[in-house]
């Protein structure tokens, strides 16, 4: 009895990893917005300046371009860049290679993360 319920808890604490990830993309892959997604959905509540916002638009169409010429890379440190202006940073999640989530930086405490759950 002991050994049996030693291996459905063994079998718990190893699969939870696994089932931490959202998985509701199609073909059970997690459903990861494209690159710039996140941009396009935060750019009509942001409070940019003028300059910072043609920035942002400016990193925007990078993004499409660099996409478009199959630059992952280059699209990826976009949208990092425009991120960050609009006060997000990008980190890391344990669903896979290349996954990551956006927390906003708390401009008055130095840009450390704020408490505010991340976008997915």
């Amino acid at each position: 009895m002991r050994a049996i319920f030693l291996a459905i808890a063994l079998t718990a604490l190893i699969a939870a990893p696994a089932m931490a990830c959202e998985t509701t993309g199609k073909g059970g892959k997690a459903d990861v917005p494209a690159y710039g997604a996140q941009i396009d959905k935060l750019l009509p509540e942001s409070q940019l300046s003028r300059a910072d916002l043609d920035k942002v638009m400016t990193l925007r169409a990078q993004i499409k371009d660099a996409l478009a010429a199959g630059q992952r890379r280059a699209a990826y440190e976009a949208e990092t860049q425009a991120m960050s202006i609009l006060g997000y940073k990008r980190i890391a999640t344990r669903c896979g290679p290349g996954e990551s989530s956006w927390r906003k930086i708390d401009k008055e405490e130095g840009g450390t993360l704020a408490e505010a759950s991340p976008i997915s």
